[in-house]
């Protein structure tokens, strides 16, 4: 697991966001982090430029500061400033930190000064063989479903004045993945403003706002957004990049 925090990305990793200067995302799994980091390459070129957002992963024995340039990932020594920054793959940055990690304690040498028999380090090549295939195998799945994810579908605005008023009017609420520290809001106005945001330990992270217009794509109602994508409305839950958010009813003293 690795401590990941960044800095003026947005709550899906693919937008710069000017109100989120830090987020602390919690311990993510090597391919939580994957997915992270292809998500963000796809930064906005202006955006990345004017706010710089950029990522900093702490390991075990080593931390990296990670920036994106033309859709490739630039990591620097977070110990060593003077560093110059190198140009890795999100396998490659998951390979270094967990190197670092085993490089702490270094195998004893032989007390006879004679080299370790061979067969350990076959077994330890097949072993690295082994990973580095599944590791390569789950990139591939990243990479296509997150392309599965992004790409938009063909939405039908709804353009009646009578329907889009009633369907607002019932959409409009608070949807949440959960009541607990990192799930996430999606707050629906009745006017076409939407808000996403993240439960932090002392309020809102990751806050953006939007606007939508109510429209169907493959039968299904929807909201569709101009920057954060399509929310599907599905019976009384809205599905958001696979996540489901269920709208949270007003308590018997409100």
């Amino acid at each position: 697991m690795y401590q990941v925090t960044t800095f003026h990305l947005g709550p899906d990793g693919r937008r710069a966001s000017a109100s989120s200067e830090s987020s602390d995302r919690g311990e993510l799994s090597a391919e939580e982090l994957v997915v992270l980091l292809d998500a963000f390459t796809e930064i906005d070129p202006v955006d990345n430029e004017d706010l710089d957002p950029h990522i900093l992963v702490t390991g075990r024995s080593t931390k990296l500061i990670i920036r994106t340039s033309r859709d490739r990932l630039q990591v620097y020594d977070g110990r060593d400033h003077a560093a110059p920054a190198v140009e890795m793959t999100a396998a490659g940055i998951v390979e270094r930190l967990d190197q670092a990690s085993e490089s702490v304690s270094p195998l004893p040498q032989d007390e006879a000064g004679q080299p370790p028999p061979t067969a350990p380090h076959r077994g330890i090549a097949f072993a690295m063989l082994v990973v580095g295939l599944a590791l390569n195998g789950y990139i591939l799945y990243s990479v296509f479903y997150v392309e599965s994810v992004n790409k938009k579908p063909d939405v039908k605005l709804v353009t009646d004045a009578g329907e889009v008023k009633a369907r607002q009017a019932t959409l409009a609420g608070t949807f949440a993945t959960g009541n607990r520290t990192g799930d996430r809001i999606i707050e629906v106005g009745a006017g076409g403003d939407v808000r996403f945001y993240e439960i932090g330990a002392k309020g809102p992270i990751n806050d953006s706002k939007d606007t939508y217009r109510v429209g169907r794509h493959d039968g299904m109602l929807c909201l569709s957004t101009p920057d954060s994508g399509v929310v599907d409305l599905v019976g009384d839950t809205l599905v958001y990049y696979k996540d489901v958010y269920t709208k949270r009813r007003p308590s018997p003293k409100e």
